[in-house]
């Protein structure tokens, strides 16, 4: 039943909505058999994440007095309870996918993964030769034993092992354990074997050690082996998702019971029970760390499977030309001309290249201020920022670090940065630079020109052909001005309540103004609703969770405003209620690129407004971060969002709609003509390059 009093669903549970999501894309026999094993390791990551942040989030709410869990309506014990047959529903739908779809497909196409097999005949030789000449040095075989001190032994984070159980053939005594690293590195996960009869083989690296584990342990019998997993970098979101009051009661109640961030230790089904115990009394591993999984883990490196042919994927999407940038010689001069939007990964990403080298060359340029958010050592922007500095243009850099890089490769391309006399700012706790932008001044003889870049993600060239983003390019001064000034505040890195009053007019900024101006928004077309003027509001997000803005979309829907809201992730709004949010749809999309465009748009009487942004409605976003919002002015711009948007809202191939119950349900019109979102935006762009933009 749905607690009208509190009509919110759970986000533990919408994020098992989603990842279910991706179990039904896995399983659509339409998508080509090796992108079905990626969806699967998206499924696998995102349930991995699950464990590690929703999990222990839980894990410590069960902890807190009972008036904290009433007041956020949650009540742990329950919740992981229903979290739990959840997960095991899903994940044995996830082996039934793969073992009785998938795999038969692939060998379909004379590709045979041994999968919970014996291996044939002809395989062992190669298998025993690539053992000994190749894997054998890799390989830390260690007794758990207490003579040894095996109480010391660590299990590396998300590194793979074999627990293996052991007898000595020659004389009897008791059964032994031993542990045995899956070293990934230099291997990858999966191994080739030779071809026969006209079919590739294909074997994962622990079936692998597990065929030749009598060779690691001479002079014992192996009896049984299983792989074990340790995930210890668990975190809780608490400030990320609750008020700042609440979320200091709940740390402060857990710091006075000693509550300790869980590690996570996966293995392997079937498994028995005295292994576990004896992992537990050898290894001194709790209990009730341990969580079963399939027959194999770690399942995300399924993204990593051998290419067999073009068959076996998506045929492969030219990146198209904005054909603008073409014509012009200078970015800025294409850019001074016309604000441009590029769709990734649709477009190709050579202009924002273009964008940041002619930055570092041109000799008007005096400034570049750019916020990096997470990093990458080998990004494309490090070379083009250093060669700026060297220059002697001013640089200044808005950093996260990077918590998925070790401290040296944090520490490399900082001082990499900094001996070019790049500055770098760097975020601070409550106050990370989530926001995708950069700014470039120059100066010429008729004054300052400003350029800016506004995107709904991030500097990823490496991942710009996965990911669906929009940029823009803009010089429109009133927009520039703003990026200039929130630039300034960053350096500051003051709390944004020392700045409450700076005027941003065009752009929202979470913290100072976003909240407020995407309620005054939604008033607005209630307001235009009751006057019986043309409105509705469509919202395009990959999480929605923020209370205060779903309220006023139901308020919305409640005036009779048609309220859309297209996600690619978790939502808590719940639509199709009677008489609150009946007027409501929401959809999920989910196709070959990951989703990661935020889209608003407001009817406003007929002349809507559109926002790009890379704020998500969430607690974290609005509250814990700096993210922008920006408005789509130029009129041809607006056009191609607005076609983008009509897309997805007709999308009838690769969009799910929700139900009361965040049930995943299939679009079955057949009347309709079929509406692929993804692919009708790459038509769209493809028309662009050929036909130019008519203005």
């Amino acid at each position: 039943m749905i607690d009208v009093t509190h009509p919110y669903f759970d986000v533990n549970l919408s994020w098992l909505s989603n990842n279910y999501r991706l179990l039904l894309e896995a399983n659509d026999e339409s998508v080509p058999v090796r992108e079905r094993l990626r969806f699967l390791s998206l499924y696998a990551n995102q349930t991995e994440e699950f464990f590690r942040v929703r999990i222990t989030t839980l894990m410590a709410l069960a902890e807190v007095t009972s008036d904290i869990r009433a007041k956020l309506n949650i009540f742990p014990d329950s919740l992981l309870e229903h979290v739990n047959e959840t997960l095991e529903n899903q994940l044995h739908e996830f082996h039934e996918i793969l073992a009785g779809s998938i795999l038969p497909a692939l060998y379909e196409h004379g590709v045979h993964l041994y999968f919970d097999e014996q291996f044939a005949e002809e395989h062992i030789p190669f298998l025993r030769n690539f053992f000994l000449n190749k894997l054998f040095r890799y390989l830390q075989p260690i007794f758990l034993d207490g003579r040894r001190n095996s109480k010391l032994v660590f299990f590396e984070n998300r590194q793979l092992y074999l627990v293996v159980r052991l007898r000595r053939s020659d004389f009897f005594q008791e059964d032994l354990y031993a542990t045995v690293n899956v070293p990934e590195e230099p291997f990858g996960r999966f191994l080739e074997l030779p071809e026969t009869d006209g079919r590739k083989h294909v074997a994962f690296l622990e079936d692998v050690i597990r065929q030749n584990l009598s060779l690691l342990f001479p002079g014992y019998e192996v009896l049984e082996s299983y792989t074990l997993r340790a995930e210890r970098d668990t975190e809780l979101v608490i400030e990320d998702e609750y008020q700042v009051q609440i979320s200091q009661r709940i740390l402060k109640q857990l710091d006075k019971r000693n509550f300790v961030l869980p590690s996570l230790f996966f293995y392997e089904a079937g498994m028995p029970e005295d292994m576990r115990s004896a992992l537990f009394n050898k290894a001194g591993i709790p209990m009730n760390e341990f969580h079963q999984r399939g027959s194999y883990l770690h399942m995300q490196d399924l993204s990593d499977f051998p290419s067999f042919g073009k068959k076996l994927d998506y045929p492969i999407q030219r990146a198209l030309q904005n054909p603008e940038f073409e014509d012009h010689v200078s970015v800025f001069e294409t850019i001074q001309r016309a604000d441009q939007l590029l769709h990734l990964p649709y477009n190709s990403y050579e202009p924002i290249v273009r964008f940041f080298s002619e930055a570092a060359t041109d000799p008007f340029v005096r400034e570049i201020h750019v916020s990096l958010y997470k990093i990458s050592p080998n990004s494309f922007i490090l070379n083009s920022l250093i060669s700026a500095a060297r220059n002697g243009k001013r640089v200044t850099t808005y950093v996260e670090l990077n918590s998925k890089m070790d401290a040296h490769e944090n520490l490399q391309w900082s001082r990499s940065m900094r001996d070019a006399g790049v500055k770098i700012v760097l975020s601070v706790p409550g106050l990370k630079v989530h926001a995708k932008m950069a700014l470039v001044k120059r100066k010429l003889q008729k004054g300052w020109e400003r350029y800016a870049f506004l995107s709904t993600g991030g500097f990823y060239k490496l991942t710009s052909r996965e990911i669906v983003d929009h940029a823009l390019l803009t010089s429109d001064r009133e927009l520039t001005n703003e990026v200039e000034l929130l630039f300034g505040y960053l350096s500051t890195q003051d709390e944004p309540k020392k700045y409450k009053y700076l005027p941003f007019n065009n752009l929202m900024v979470t913290q100072f103004n976003l909240q407020k101006k995407l309620v005054d928004l939604i008033d607005r077309e209630i307001a235009n609703c009751n006057a019986g003027l043309r409105s509705f509001i469509t919202i395009k997000v990959n999480q929605l969770q923020d209370h205060i803005l779903i309220d006023k979309l139901y308020q919305a829907g409640q005036a009779g405003v048609p309220v859309h809201v297209i996600i690619s992730e978790s939502c808590s709004l719940i639509a199709g209620l009677p008489s609150l949010s009946d007027n409501i749809t929401v959809s999920r999309h989910m196709d070959r690129y990951i989703e990661n465009t935020r889209i608003f748009q407001f009817g406003n009487r007929g002349n809507d407004e559109i926002y790009l942004s890379s704020c998500d409605w969430t607690y974290r976003n609005l509250h814990r971060r700096i993210d922008v919002c920006f408005p789509i002015l130029d009129e041809n711009v607006k056009g191609q969002v607005r076609q983008v948007l009509r897309n997805y809202f007709n999308d009838n191939q690769k969009s799910v709609r929700l139900d009361l119950y965040q049930n995943n349900l299939r679009i079955t019109d057949d009347s309709r003509i079929k509406v692929r979102a993804q692919e009708a935006n790459y038509k769209m762009v493809e028309r662009l390059e050929k036909g130019g933009v008519s203005r």
